[in-house]
């Protein structure tokens, strides 16, 4: 394909923008065992095709709903979140869709509400106003859109328990702005619109594998922010019983790098697994792919999310006794 026609498909999803896609944060890539296929579940228009153990998006049928990104366990599914915080911010927790009547900010569907910047706002704001068009007759998210954005609200009642919603199809009257801050909202908003306008050219050649599961994703901070504003939290992690062998595939299927072995700093033989509690998602990849089947779901304490990673087993691997 020539520098012309990337141009012109740049343009031309400048409307309709595609997820972006983190492969090593994928459970596909990371060949988990089970495998993952939420995204294309939830995708109501078929643009998602999951063959050759990766994820690729037809840009063609992609409306840019985004409930493929919420649904993701790894978060290998992304669009910037940042203006959709910003937004949510603005209208004093007050959202409607670009269908929905009535005033406001507004974003390209519900769809792309995460748990993370769900919870984050309700930290913030105590409640949330959502408000959706037609989702029955809508092209862009279709009629489950409703549902699964009651789901990413259970989803973020985990990292905020005290969230309180309501959405609805009436009009949306929208916050009261000050003139400062509508000014500053304008030229502001003036300034990411123009830089998001600017099409991705042609990419170089691709660069060697690059594992980028230790980035922690926006959606990962935004439920860690809501979780130290919260008095507890109802997050998930893992835990490791006896019979665990050290072996590495904890580690290897962790979408998000929060499992890491390593050796003890002391010296001699003993091994350690850690586990960054505010990265781990409850994915469940460990969980099916643990060998001597000893890893489980426990509920994770404040503290445990909000502090430095925690200890999970510590032992000798049997290859020593060889």
């Amino acid at each position: 394909m020539g520098l012309l026609d990337n141009l012109v498909g740049a343009f031309l999803k400048l409307t309709d923008p595609t997820p972006e896609y983190t492969g090593p944060r994928c459970l596909l890539e990371r060949n988990s065992v089970g495998g993952c296929d939420k995204c294309q579940q939830v995708c109501p228009h078929q643009a998602i095709n999951l063959q050759n153990f990766t994820v690729e998006i037809d840009e063609v049928s992609c409306t840019s709903c985004g409930l493929c990104t919420a649904v993701c366990p790894g978060v290998a599914l992304e669009f910037p979140l940042g203006p959709i915080q910003e937004k949510l911010h603005r209208g004093q927790g007050q959202l409607r869709c670009s269908k929905a009547p009535g005033a406001g900010d507004e974003i390209h569907c519900l769809g792309q509400l995460t748990p993370g910047v769900l919870a984050e706002a309700a930290s913030r704001f105590g409640s949330l106003k959502l408000a959706h068009g037609d989702c029955q007759s809508c092209k862009i998210g279709g009629p489950t859109v409703p549902e699964r954005v009651q789901w990413a609200l259970q989803e973020a009642k985990r990292y905020f328990p005290g969230l309180e919603a309501h959405m609805q199809q009436e009009a949306l009257r929208g916050a009261e702005v000050g003139r400062r801050e509508f000014f500053g909202a304008m030229f502001g908003g003036a300034k990411r619109s123009a830089a998001e306008l600017v099409p991705n050219l042609p990419l170089p050649p691709a660069e060697p594998y690059e594992d980028k599961r230790g980035d922690l994703p926006a959606e990962l901070r935004l439920r860690k922010v809501a979780a130290y504003r919260a008095p507890a939290v109802q997050w998930t992690r893992i835990a490791v019983a006896e019979g665990c062998t050290l072996c590495p595939v904890c580690t290897n299927v962790c979408p998000t790098k929060a499992v890491e072995r390593e050796r003890d700093s002391a010296g001699g033989e003993e091994y350690v697994l850690k586990l960054n509690v505010s990265a781990c998602t409850g994915c469940r990849a460990c969980v099916e792919s643990c060998p001597p089947q000893v890893i489980s779901l426990v509920e994770a304490s404040r503290a445990e999310v909000l502090g430095e990673p925690i200890e999970l087993f510590r032992g000798t691997p049997p290859w020593y006794d060889l």
